[in-house]
């Protein structure tokens, strides 16, 4: 049995007043077993929408098309019901907004508990409680304060402690497969250092694989065997030498445009979901654009386990 996470022409439509929009346009990826792999790009580009098909939780206006095979089922063929066992299970979320991921009202300790449940295992009471505490000292709190975290609510924590509360609560029932969507958002200094902290914990946890969502490339390099950069909802470039040795010329912009690297923007925008472009999606602001990329869509190119998507390689 295939032990990866594949997708196969994958379309993601949102239907609209203005018409249909296409957010993700025939993705092609194999998630590996045993590899943390990044998604990366400008907001917009589909990265989240790309996670939120996988796990199934996109709004009812929204048509997904193609296939995303895990352990030879087509999620995209199964029920919502089916979704929903298999949620937190087989395929847990780490928010990019652990404050909106908890409810407000609930104890810290009753919700990690809750999520516990789906894995379909028998608990009392006071064995939940004893693993939700395991659970959070796995994720860096000492004993005595993990104790106190789990009678906490919400509101009572910092934003560092919340993070780590939130990756704990998402592999609460111990899933194969962890999906963390810009977990690093909004989070400066000390506590960046502690999400590198909680993300190695959680693949240190026994996981199959991770799928890292994010605009931070410091934390992409130190984390992920394999980066995806996505641009105008299709894959333009992937592999293990992304971010030391870019070739598109999008990935070499985006490194260029880093405080670290000078801070050199990139002129013009990104295009928005609802424009119809023939040729690249890039070429609009490629410095390097050729006449036929505003009329053709380059082929993908790969060598050497890498990928790039771009007439300079073809």
């Amino acid at each position: 049995m295939d032990r990866n996470l594949n997708l196969k022409d994958v379309v993601v439509h949102f239907k609209v007043k203005e018409g249909t929009v296409k957010a993700v346009d025939h993705v092609n990826i194999c998630f590996r077993e045993g590899e943390i792999t990044g998604l990366m790009g400008e907001s917009g580009c589909g990265k989240s929408v790309l996670a939120m098909a996988i796990l199934g939780l996109l709004p009812s206006y929204a048509r997904t098309d193609g296939e995303i095979c895990l352990e030879g089922k087509n999620l995209l063929d199964l029920s919502q019901k089916e979704m929903r066992k298999l949620r937190g299970r087989k395929i847990g979320l780490i928010p990019q907004n652990p404050a909106g991921s908890f409810n407000p009202v609930r104890k810290i300790g009753s919700q990690i508990t809750e999520a516990m449940t789906a894995d379909g295992k028998k608990r009392t009471r006071r064995e939940k409680e004893r693993e939700a505490s395991a659970l959070l000292e796995a994720f860096g709190f000492i004993h005595k304060d993990a104790a106190g975290v789990l009678r906490s609510y919400p509101f009572q924590l910092s934003g560092g402690m919340l993070q780590r509360a939130a990756a704990a609560m998402g592999t609460a029932a111990m899933p194969e497969w962890i999906l963390a969507d810009e977990p690093s958002k909004g989070l400066e200094g000390p506590l960046r250092c502690q999400l590198y902290e909680t993300l190695a914990a959680v693949k240190k946890r026994g996981i199959r694989g991770m799928i890292l969502i994010t605009h931070d490339w410091e934390l992409a390099a130190r984390l992920c065997d394999r980066v995806a950069v996505m641009y105008g909802g299709q894959i333009i470039e992937m592999g293990k030498q992304v971010i030391k040795r870019p070739r598109h010329p999008y990935t070499k912009g985006l490194l260029a445009s880093l405080p670290a690297n000078g801070m050199n923007p990139m002129p013009g925008r990104a295009p928005a979901p609802w424009e119809e472009l023939k040729g690249c999606r890039f070429a609009p602001r490629c410095p390097k654009a050729r006449p036929c990329c505003t009329v053709q869509q380059p082929p993908a190119a790969e060598e050497s386990g890498e990928m790039v998507r771009c007439f300079l390689y073809d």
